[in-house]
């Protein structure tokens, strides 16, 4: 592992013990992890979301492995959310929202919240948390039975309520996180299914879809896999499916590729496009996604001409960017790596850390004044925690996997 300066090091710890002490604000005592304001408050008038109590779950977990904070309390509560709230105890599998009580508001399954309910479970597991053991094995079966596509060898994407009828969509993003929770998986249980089927996603995503786009990686497809790209051209700004390709997946992806590639083993698939698409994506990233309106920070998306569509710069972009940077610089030693890493980390500072209330702002605009045309408020400390803590453990396939090697 490459090894940064001391004192960034010094800085990235005391932003990570920040993000946690602010994320404590989203407790409810009456159950669950609330959507957080700009002043890092609940806001009364958002659902409870079930990837917001994964999230909570894996932020407070790692914290916890790594010796940040004590947080078995915050762990189980959002646990109990889980199982209490959001898990549907007669069709099987966890809602999209509820309404504090229980009760669904939106009564979709979704793979993408699932993704991150496997990841939360595996935190937990790992933690030796009560009822973690149950919840992994409810989500495993429940992702198997019903989201893994061994036809196509991806992750669906959503079904009714009590899985008689599938949606027709298939999206890029459900299966970026389905491989970012299958590493956790298989970092913690040793099982080589979540690994293989990490490394089948990631071929047909990347070394099929992103190649044959130029590295401009198509999001949305019908369900049989054709790219649908002028999907959600009258909604560009949607926050979980927007219009053209998005930047901060070119980079998470990336990343994603470079974390898989440490745990293949040698006599198994073949590994020799990994390393070159991780850095092709960077670089259609790097330069139409950096300032490509002509001021400082990351445009959410760009068109298939690359030219910038939806032109707010997103904290969470600017996690990917620094975690991926890091990711590369430390898997070949380039330089020109670290030279972005540092200068990416200096735009954070400056401009999307929140000096005043804590956390990082979530969407800013070209003027880097905060905005809200896609995220209110700040909902959860997922990317920006991610980001302060990742350039501190050494580089494997999941932040539990290396939080795991720091701790011993």
């Amino acid at each position: 592992m490459n090894e940064l300066d001391a004192t960034h090091k010094e800085f990235l710890l005391r932003e990570a013990q920040s993000l946690l002490d602010f994320a404590r604000g989203s407790v409810i005592e009456s159950g669950g992890f609330g959507y957080l304001d700009s002043e890092g408050k609940v806001d009364p008038s958002k659902p409870l979301e079930s990837y917001v109590q994964a999230r909570m779950i894996q932020v407070f977990g790692v914290g916890h492995k790594l010796g940040l904070a004590s947080s078995e309390k915050l762990i189980e509560h959002g646990l109990n959310s889980l199982t209490g709230y959001f898990q549907d105890k007669e069709n099987g599998g966890f809602y999209k929202s509820t309404d504090g009580k229980g009760m669904p508001l939106n009564q979709r399954k979704n793979a993408y919240d699932h993704m991150f309910v496997l990841l939360a479970a595996t935190t937990a597991m790992d933690l030796g948390m009560k009822g973690a053991d149950q919840l992994f094995s409810h989500v495993d079966s429940i992702i198997d039975q019903y989201f893994w596509d061994s036809q196509f060898k991806m992750m669906s994407n959503e079904w009714n309520q009590d899985f008689s009828e599938q949606d027709t969509y298939r999206g890029i993003n459900a299966n970026m996180h389905a491989v970012e929770a299958l590493l956790a998986a298989f970092d913690v249980t040793g099982k080589t299914i979540f690994r293989e089927r990490a490394f089948e996603i990631s071929k047909r995503a990347i070394n099929q879809f992103a190649r044959e786009y130029e590295w401009m990686l198509p999001e949305h497809f019908d369900s049989e896999w054709n790219v649908l790209q002028e999907f959600n051209s009258e909604n560009k700004a949607d926050p979980f499916r927007p219009y053209g390709v998005t930047i901060g997946h070119l980079f998470e992806w990336s990343r994603l590729i470079l974390q898989l590639e440490k745990v293949m083993q040698s006599t198994e698939s073949d590994r020799s496009w990994m390393l070159d698409s991780a850095k092709s994506l960077y670089e259609i990233a790097r330069k139409f996604g950096w300032a490509a309106d002509g001021s400082p920070g990351f445009v959410y998306t760009i068109d298939w001409q690359k030219k910038p569509v939806v032109k707010s710069r997103m904290q969470w972009v600017a996690g990917e960017a620094v975690m991926t940077a890091f990711a590369l610089w430390d898997v070949t030693g380039e330089k020109d790596y670290l030279d972005d890493y540092y200068s990416w980390w200096s735009y954070i500072q400056e401009n999307v850390i929140d000096k005043e209330f804590g956390s990082w702002h979530h969407e800013l605009d070209a003027a880097q004044k905060v905005t809200s045309g896609t995220w209110s408020g700040k909902p959860d400390v997922y990317h920006a925690f991610s980001a302060s803590i990742f350039p501190i453990l050494p580089l494997g396939a999941s932040l539990i996997g290396s939080a795991k090697k720091l701790s011993r």
